[in-house]
Parts: structure tokens; C-alpha cells; sequence
């Protein structure tokens, strides 16, 4: 009776395993010759306390941490490997539950070929009901029919410099081309005359406003949830270093401005 009971246990951890390495879908694309990209969706939201990002030179064995975000409850996201490029390399997220289980997804070897891949079949691009939702980061802009999709594709394409990739069949995100040539400061974050960044929101006893920050790879360094002050001053040491820096502001949950501002090298 102890082995069946055991047994049975086994079975439905096993199972139990399966399903949720099944709802955490990974994707993993080629960003550029140098470059992966590796994105994720997460169905647990906040009972995700820990999430690291792997790598390896095969499926198996020797996987690496390379990047643990600050944020692993959000319930898409994604990383760019810089030192990557080669077709061998497989990569796989680890994640903790708040329950206290781990779980590892299944390795995914690094694809080749264009950024943006249609993935959608004719069958489904008839079909009327079929939506296609636009993201930007963990942020929805829009949710489109297939054929209102397509205009949106080919103005994107022929029109900026900006990029689309596939996440799904139904999914699309979109990266803003940065053309630093063209960077124009912002009058809400910027340093000022003594290097420290300045944040300036007139209205921000009115408005419900957070904030976003990010090193010079867009990995996310930390947040402000709620800005409750007209004027507020960071010290340089939140930055760590000298250089560019981005941020993301919001309004009422909705993208107001994304930019950067650079803090000098002499501090």
C-alpha cells in the first residue's frame, strides 16, 4: 500500500510539474548577429518570488544565472543577452513560487532567421474573430483584427525604424528604434546642474504617477510606485555609475513618456 501511495504521489508531482512548465512559456530569438533575445510570460503573477534567466552551451548541464530581474512577478517580460550570438547555445528560466516550489522550463536553442516571423496560419487569418494584441513591454496598446494588423505591420515597416517580433500567434510586441542623434531631454527627469537627477511632475498631488529606471542594456534597476511630490531628487549613487540611463514614466498606468538623461563621470 506505501509503494502505491508513493507511487501515486509521484505521478501527480510529476504532473503537477508538467503543467506548470507548460503555462510558463519561454520564447528565444536571435536580436542580432550578436545578440539573443529572451522573452517570457508568466500566468502566476505575484506568487512568483524568484526568476533567473540561464544559459548553457547544450541542453543538459552547466546552465549559468546571466540575468535576474527585479521584478519576476511582472507577467511579461524579457532580456537581452549581449554576449550571445551563437547558434549552440540553449537558454531556460528558473522560477520560485511563493509556496516554496522551483521549477525549470524546458531548454530552448537559440533560432536563426529574421526578427519578426508570421506565424499565423490562413485558416486563422480568415477567421474574423481572430485578434492580435500589440504589447510594449508588459504594457497592451492595442488589440487588432488580423487585416487592421497588416496596415499596422506595413506602416511600421515602411514608415519608422522601429521593430515588431512574434511572441505567439496572436501576440506582437514592439521595440522603439533609439536614435540618440535625435534625443531630445525631458522636462519631467533630467540631472541637473550638479549631476543629480531631477524629477519634476507639476501635477503629481492630482495624478497618480510611477516611475521606471534602466541601466544602458535596459536592465531594470529599481521603481518608484507612487510619486506623491511635485519635485523629488535622486542621488547619483542610486545609479551606481556614470553614464546614459532610461526610464519609463506612467499616468494612471499608461506609458506618459519614455527617454533617458546621462549622469557625468565626475561624481
Amino acid at each position: 500500500m506505501k509503494k502505491i501511495f508513493l507511487l501515486l504521489i509521484i505521478i501527480l508531482v510529476s504532473e503537477s510539474i508538467t503543467k506548470a512548465q507548460q503555462r510558463f512559456e519561454v520564447f528565444v530569438s536571435k536580436a542580432s548577429d550578436t545578440k539573443v533575445r529572451i522573452e517570457w510570460k508568466n500566468p502566476y503573477g505575484d506568487s512568483v518570488v524568484q526568476l533567473d534567466v540561464q544559459r548553457s552551451w547544450d541542453s543538459v548541464k552547466n546552465f549559468k544565472t546571466i540575468f535576474v530581474p527585479l521584478s519576476p512577478e511582472l507577467p511579461q517580460n524579457g532580456y537581452i543577452d549581449e554576449t550571445g550570438g551563437y547558434n549552440t547555445q540553449y537558454y531556460r528560466v528558473f522560477y520560485v513560487l511563493a509556496n516554496g516550489s522551483f521549477f525549470f522550463t524546458k531548454a530552448i536553442k537559440t533560432k536563426t532567421g529574421s526578427d519578426f516571423t508570421n506565424e499565423i496560419t490562413e485558416e486563422e487569418a480568415s477567421d474574423k474573430n481572430f485578434l492580435i494584441t500589440i504589447h510594449d513591454d508588459d504594457t497592451v496598446i492595442a488589440t487588432l483584427s488580423y487585416e487592421s494588423y497588416k496596415r499596422f505591420r506595413d506602416s511600421i515597416v515602411n514608415y519608422t525604424r522601429d521593430t515588431l517580433y512574434s511572441l505567439t500567434d496572436a501576440d506582437v510586441l514592439i521595440r522603439y528604434y533609439n536614435n540618440d542623434i535625435r534625443w531630445i531631454p525631458s522636462t519631467h527627469i533630467f540631472t541637473n546642474t550638479d549631476g543629480y537627477v531631477q524629477i519634476f511632475l507639476a501635477d503629481a498631488l492630482q495624478k497618480n504617477y510611477r516611475l521606471r529606471f534602466f541601466d544602458e542594456n535596459h536592465k531594470q534597476l529599481f521603481s518608484i510606485q507612487h510619486i506623491t511630490e511635485t519635485q523629488l531628487l535622486l542621488d547619483k549613487t542610486d545609479f551606481m555609475h556614470s553614464g546614459w540611463f532610461y526610464f519609463e514614466l506612467f499616468e494612471d498606468n499608461k506609458l506618459k513618456e519614455r527617454n533617458k538623461f546621462y549622469i557625468p563621470k565626475d561624481f
